[in-house]
């Protein structure tokens, strides 16, 4: 399982503000108030036990991206987002 670190703007933008993880199926996961695309992976999960715990029982192995690091695009991912939650209704 893919989770993509995904930023303000068109999901790739670096600087301060509000940074989300979300799962390649369109989970969202956590979200942090961040200075820098620099610190988001540690705000977000790296230095978070609990949160890496929670990850791997629901995930079991999983890669941290920031979108824009492979092929997957804002677009897709919202896409993804907006099925899943629809699923739970």
């Amino acid at each position: 399982m893919k989770l993509y670190i995904v930023s303000y703007g068109d999901g790739t933008q670096d600087g301060e503000g509000v940074y989300t993880l979300v799962a390649e199926n369109g989970e969202g996961l956590y979200s942090h108030y961040c200075s820098c695309r620099g610190f988001a992976r540690g705000d977000l999960i790296e230095n978070r036990p609990q949160r890496i715990k929670e990850c791997k029982e629901k995930y079991g192995t999983y890669k941290v991206l920031h979108l824009g690091d492979d092929e997957m695009t804002n677009e897709e991912l919202f896409k993804r987002n907006k099925d899943f939650y629809k699923e739970d209704e």
